[in-house]
């Protein structure tokens, strides 16, 4: 039988807390103890301290990796990412459960990764809403925590976890308890959870083209690059032909995956399966980037969404698009109104302000589209820059607090606390930033190098060659763009790697 009590889940959260800088307050100790229900019988150890303890020798950094996906249950959301759920309101489940119908079929949507329920439970309220009933729907929930289905099953949560809900759904969808509220009957019976391992090399409960919609969010993030390969090609294979999956807000397939095609929907972007035969496996390619001196590169990042959207082909969706016999035929006198910019427009318009310098703007404008975007983490992370850069500290340390309040385990939020840190000169804040993040991603070559950078300043010119040195090493790996913008943030790999090598080889000489 196995242990879990307090005194171990408070030394988990502190250790937590030290390594990756992840917050866990006592009201989220289910979370943990989901997760340690999970790991201590894989390893054999059915005492909570005695496993704490390994995974604070040196053998245990790679078991706290493999726990970090569980223990993030506690963080999952009802209706999370705007974006992606204003999409599939309005767009994507209204169009599948219509050609469905049309087709007479069952919808068949697979929420991978579904951690404690509230995404499936959240896309079961959307279909009911829209008019499906449980006999229209094949909802398959799937986790590889066997205590997080479970949990799932029983669709119970407290109060906190549900306070974005809307007073009209909880009275619809939920029964209230004592001590919080459950799931109704008639809404449970929308989804079938089951226990599965992504990283399996084959699905045999997944019948080839079933799939209109696949949701994997925040879960390929832990994986290696080869099993995020085999993953996306079972993916693509489970799909039907124009079939859509659905990543997290951080996790792009730009120079890692090329099998789907990128589309933007209701300011989202999504994958989705080519119609027709399935497109032949291509090799990756290395991308070759020309040479470019630090001083010349680029003086600000695109958003994640901005630079997909650049790398990646996007097709106009035929959904939004009048016939052009229609547009052809419109008057001239009449022009239509101006479209309203998706919010990856907007922040890409906040960029361009960066370029000019025009910082103030640039602020104006960030601040209004998280009032009309208020979870938009792009947003969130470009306010917390341009306050460190206009010297309002404490406004960008908030707004890197809120990033993480939305992400746990956002990376950029490290990384950019760290240049924050840096504009005050905390070089010890902003060492822990970047240490944070990089047990978080270890292949970013970039929060290496910014490393090696305050490790310099610091006089550690043994730990700045270190990490100047894993900085190149790195780049054999793909490089994701980052959320957010950062004026001078290097991103080009052979530029990174030659500034890397630049300033190792200036240390080597002094």
């Amino acid at each position: 039988m196995l242990t879990i009590e307090k005194p171990a889940l408070d030394q988990l959260a502190a250790l937590l807390l030290e390594r990756a800088g992840l917050k866990i307050n006592p009201d989220s100790y289910h979370g943990l103890k989901l997760a340690l229900s999970a790991r201590m019988p894989a390893l054999g150890i059915d005492d909570a301290e005695e496993y704490v303890r390994r995974l604070r020798q040196l053998a245990g950094e790679h078991e706290l990796r493999s726990l970090l996906p569980l223990v993030t249950v506690g963080h999952t959301e009802f209706f999370r990412d705007t974006r992606q759920f204003r999409a599939l309101e309005s767009n994507i489940l209204p169009r599948v459960l219509r050609e469905s119908r049309a087709e007479d079929r069952r919808v068949r949507i697979w929420s991978a990764g579904c951690a404690t329920g509230e995404e499936p439970y959240s896309l079961a309220i959307v279909l009911d809403e829209l008019g499906a009933r449980p006999s229209e729907v094949e909802l398959w929930a799937t986790d590889l925590n066997p205590a997080a289905i479970e949990s799932a099953r029983a669709g119970r949560y407290t109060p906190r976890r549900l306070a974005a809900m809307s007073e009209e759904r909880l009275r619809r969808h939920f029964d209230f308890l004592a001590d919080g509220y459950q799931v109704k009957a008639a809404l449970r019976q929308y989804v079938r959870f089951e226990g599965h391992n992504l990283a399996a090399p084959v699905f045999p409960k997944v019948a080839p083209s079933s799939y209109d919609l696949i949701l994997c969010r925040n879960v390929i993030i832990y994986f290696d690059l080869p099993t995020i390969r085999a993953l996306m090609d079972r993916f693509l294979g489970a799909l039907r032909p124009g079939g859509l999956l659905l990543l997290g807000y951080s996790e792009s397939l730009f120079q890692v995956y090329d099998r789907f095609e990128m589309v933007e929907i209701e300011g989202a972007f999504v994958y989705r399966r080519p119609d027709g035969a399935l497109p032949p496996p291509r090799l990756p390619r290395p991308v070759h980037t020309p040479m470019t001196p630090m001083a010349a590169m680029p003086a600000v990042r695109g958003s994640t969404a901005a630079l997909r959207a650049v790398n990646v082909s996007t097709p106009p969706s035929p959904l939004r698009l009048a016939p052009a016999s229609a547009r052809e035929r419109a008057p001239e006198s009449a022009p239509a109104p101006p479209p309203r910019r998706s919010p990856p427009e907007r922040l890409a318009a906040v960029g361009r302000r960066i370029v000019r310098g025009d910082f103030d703007a640039a602020l104006q404008e960030t601040r209004s589209l998280l009032e009309t975007e208020p979870h938009d983490l792009d947003a969130m992370l470009t306010l917390g820059n341009l306050l460190s850069l206009l010297g309002q500290h404490d406004g960008a340390r908030a707004a890197f607090a809120q990033a993480l309040g939305r992400e746990p385990l956002c990376v950029e939020a490290r990384v950019f606390g760290a240049m924050a840190a840096l504009q005050e000169s905390k070089l010890e804040d902003a060492r822990a930033e970047l240490q944070k993040a990089l047990f978080l991603e270890p292949t970013l070559s970039v929060s290496h190098y910014l490393l090696a950078q305050v490790q310099e300043k610091l006089g550690d010119r043994d730990g700045a060659r270190r990490s100047y040195r894993n900085a190149v090493a790195q780049l054999r790996f793909p490089q994701r763009p980052l959320a957010g913008h950062y004026p001078d943030m290097p991103d080009a790999p052979d530029a990174l790697a030659r500034a890397a090598r630049y300033a190792l080889a200036a240390l080597e000489e002094s």
